[in-house]
């Protein structure tokens, strides 16, 4: 078996096409589907159709998905891979992806998997610390290296870890519905503390807050190196916390730079309103950080309402129905910085707030745990992924050989 050192646009017809530049205000309620970066999921399929938007025009062909094209996200979930099946054929594409359709000879579920390795994947993060995310263009991507076999063994490479991820997947698929359960039972004990108050006693948040930030809508420039001052994004935002672990950093200048406006606070609450819409996590973190892209922060007036319930709020149901309102009943991808403004909250009176968030915080402990074991295990299930196929595509081991179950052992 023959392997050699390649680049992805030696295994594509092109070097990538990227997809259309469209806004939200041009979707359609019928027409040609469009794959945007949130439509992808974290295991590489594509959502339902009914979460899809479409786009009413005549797509060129340059636009137009085949089966066994490769698209790649070049922001928010960098890196991102999906192999286009046959029921998407004929979809076209946003502009936040790239496509590459492998040349006649090789094999795309081949290519796809390369996509995922670790090998790929680090390439992928490495460089895009050096610039801004939205500079990780086609060309980046065309020119990372990889190893390539032969065509027979491309195909007994991709038929072997289709079956072996196919396991993965389905061990992952019972503790996502397990982590899925327990967001369900704390938020309902979030919505049964609100539940005691009539709706008409809602109020805009802006009357409780000191002060409503949203960030510029541009990306700041990491530093390759690992500095104090960071910036947060999106992905750092999830289940009522800020997760710093990823967080980017950036040189002091940058730092003082962006945050003219106003430094985060431990205590602020942090809501995404794109990429995904809807998470809020509270900062308890001293940190020097700033706000990355489609962030806004609310700082609770704590003589009004005390930072805790500010924080359930967003994590509640109610506020996911005001969200879905703004998408004419779907759930919107983005929310204007005006709408963010105008979100209606609960406000109880003082006196009841203390025993309020007690209550709360008893009630989702338990959801908390449950929540953290089903991910802790989604995270080794994914490491685990990424090693097979790691070592598959790379020539690492005979496929022909191996049963999958401990052909990692020992792999770099």
């Amino acid at each position: 078996m023959t392997w050699k050192e390649t680049r992805l646009k030696h295994l594509c017809a092109d070097s990538g096409q990227y997809g259309l530049n469209i806004s939200a205000d041009s979707y359609a309620a019928s027409g040609t589907r469009l794959i945007r970066t949130s439509d992808i999921t974290v295991d590489g399929a594509i959502k339902d159709a009914e979460t899809g938007v479409y786009v009413d025009a005549v797509i060129e062909p340059r636009h137009q998905l085949h089966p066994g094209d490769i698209l790649l996200s070049r922001s928010g979930t960098l890196g991102r891979s999906f192999l286009v099946p046959r029921k998407a054929d004929g979809y076209t594409f946003a502009g936040f992806l790239i496509r590459f359709r492998p040349k006649k000879g090789v094999e795309p579920r081949f290519v796809n998997y390369a996509t995922q390795s670790a090998r790929f994947q680090g390439t992928v993060h490495s460089e895009a610390v050096t610039s801004t995310i939205q500079n990780f263009n086609a060309d980046r991507y065309a020119n990372i290296s990889m190893r390539a076999p032969g065509s027979d063994e491309q195909r007994r490479i991709a038929d072997f870890l289709d079956a072996e991820t196919a396991r993965i997947d389905r061990l992952t698929l019972h503790f996502r519905r397990l982590a899925d359960l327990a967001a369900v039972r704390g938020r309902a004990v979030i919505d049964d503390v609100f539940s005691r108050y009539p709706h008409e006693s809602m109020v805009p948040v802006s009357t409780v807050c000191r002060a409503i930030v949203d960030c510029v809508n541009k990306t700041a420039p990491a530093s390759s190196e690992n500095t104090p001052y960071k910036m947060i994004r999106t992905s750092n935002i999830r289940n009522g916390e800020v997760d710093l672990t990823d967080a980017f950093s950036v040189e002091r200048s940058v730092f003082h730079e962006w945050n003219r406006r106003g430094a985060p606070r431990p205590g602020d609450i942090l809501f995404t309103r794109e990429a995904p819409l809807g998470q809020a996590g509270m900062l308890r973190t001293d940190t020097q950080v700033f706000l990355g892209q489609r962030i806004m922060l609310y700082r609770a007036n704590e003589n009004r309402l005390k930072k805790e319930l500010l924080l359930y709020n967003f994590l509640g149901s109610h506020m996911d129905r005001q969200l879905r309102l703004l998408g004419a009943g779907s759930l919107h991808e983005h929310m204007r910085v005006g709408d963010g403004l105008k979100l209606r909250i609960f406000c109880p009176p003082s006196a009841h707030q203390d025993k309020l968030v007690a209550e709360i915080e008893a009630g989702r402990s338990q959801s908390l745990r449950l929540s953290d074991l089903a991910e802790r295990q989604i995270s080794l299930l994914s490491e685990r992924r990424q090693a097979i196929i790691t070592a598959a595509v790379t020539g690492q081991f005979d496929v022909s050989t191996a049963s999958g179950r401990n052909v990692t052992d020992g792999v770099q």
